[in-house]
């Protein structure tokens, strides 16, 4: 009987100890952390407009809004924490700059110096039972970056992410995404993921890339995609094979009396848009007024052709939908906890806005192989110099399995942006 009185006031007499009451009132030294042990704190805007570059760096930002969004940032639905929290990689020789907004998911993008802007997205669920453009997705617990190394010679950039469902942010997945940017303006991005409910389809994801247009507020893709001289014709997509001539192109004509709504042409068909979703290797581009943004993978980087299927957004022979030129603008700004929000006259005044014209997929392979992969792909800005950026992918993937999808394979590249 005395042993169990003596546990059971055990932790009493512990809380109650000299030592314990002492600890509770010693007052707090004020002596900062030194430099070399203090992670880097993270600055303004203005301060990052001051800051340069050797080479290619990357820095944790404390103020940043993607398009001018002069609103707040409630949350829920809004980023958790701090909305405006961002980490961005920028480079000596470039405008552009890659960044990870948290009010975004972390979900990056190429950003140009007008705010016009190319994602190429996430590894998105089945079903859009898993995703991250809402309110869970927006939480640090749920996604969340870390600088690995800050440059000048490399960055890297790794962005965690678990896709969770619209209602009651369940995880079905987990996902790791590293990308190692280059002075050379070049990014390879590694994707991969791991079930958190095997053998349930919802555990599973095979969408890890969508060619995804943003635009700041009152903008619209006619103002941010690049117009022909001659018409008013914008040039929406551009897919091309890094092996061949084989090329394929979407136009959009804005229409008039509609905020968002176009006529679409194209150069190519089905014939040739078979050829691309069958090639060793391939390029998604979108044309923007200040640069081509460019996705590309192929056999050699994990995104083999015989389980990849490409697919554009405009015409339904060459994709599962006929979305065209249809914009949203429940993301990168989260205004509201939805799977999509269509631009109206309204909206468009208040939040940036975004339109997708390409993505592809796995839905040739099972669950349970698409979770076996890691999966990489070159992500680039070029300036319609399409034989350049043809030869640098080419020459990438011709680097075969092991060279390709190396953290250096593009390190010694020539620019495609200049």
């Amino acid at each position: 009987m005395r042993k169990w009185v003596f546990l059971l006031f055990l932790p009493l007499a512990f809380a109650a100890s000299p030592n314990a009451q002492y600890e509770l009132n010693t007052p707090m030294i004020e002596r900062p952390l030194s430099e070399a042990h203090a992670k880097p704190r993270a600055v303004s805007m203005a301060e990052l407009s001051h800051l340069r570059s050797e080479g290619v760096s990357v820095v944790e930002v404390s103020d940043y809004v993607y398009g001018n969004y002069k609103g707040e940032f409630p949350s829920p639905p809004h980023a958790d924490l701090n909305a405006r929290k961002a980490f961005i990689i920028y480079w000596k020789n470039f405008p552009f700059r890659f960044v990870f907004s948290h009010e975004g998911s972390y979900c990056p993008w190429f950003e140009f110096p007008s705010g016009a802007a190319v994602s190429f997205q996430f590894f998105e669920g089945n079903e859009g039972w898993a995703e991250l453009f809402n309110q869970w997705g927006r939480l640090e617990r749920n996604s969340f970056v870390e600088i690995v190394e800050p440059g000048p010679k490399r960055v890297w950039v790794r962005w965690t992410y678990f896709g969770v469902n619209i209602e009651a942010g369940q995880p079905a997945y987990r996902t790791t995404e590293d990308f190692w940017a280059y002075p050379n303006g070049l990014i390879l991005r590694r994707q991969t993921y791991d079930s958190l409910i095997p053998n349930n389809l919802r555990g599973y994801t095979r969408e890890p890339i969508e060619l995804i247009g943003m635009c700041p507020v009152g903008q619209r893709w006619s103002d941010v995609l690049r117009k022909d001289k001659a018409s008013e014709e914008r040039h929406a997509l551009a897919v091309l094979d890094p092996f061949s001539d084989t090329r394929y192109d979407v136009f959009w004509t804005p229409k008039g009396g509609t905020i968002w709504d176009s006529t679409h042409r194209r150069s190519g068909d089905k014939a040739t848009w078979m050829k691309l979703d069958n090639a060793a290797g391939v390029i998604l581009a979108m044309p923007l007024r200040e640069g081509v943004a460019y996705c590309a993978f192929g056999d050699a980087s994990g995104f083999r052709h015989d389980y990849t299927r490409i697919k554009e957004h405009t015409f339904k022979d060459t994709g599962y939908t006929a979305w065209g030129s249809s914009s949203w603008d429940h993301w990168p700004i989260g205004w509201l906890n939805s799977q999509g929000h269509v631009v109206d006259e309204n909206s468009l005044k208040l939040y940036p806005n975004h339109f997708a014209s390409a993505g592809m997929d796995f839905f040739a392979l099972r669950n349970e192989e698409s979770q076996r992969g890691d999966y990489y792909s070159v992500l680039g800005v070029g300036r319609e110099n399409w034989d350049e950026v043809r030869q640098t992918v080419r020459r990438w993937l011709e680097k075969g399995d092991r060279g390709a999808t190396h953290p250096d394979s593009l390190a010694q590249f020539p620019p495609t942006f200049h």
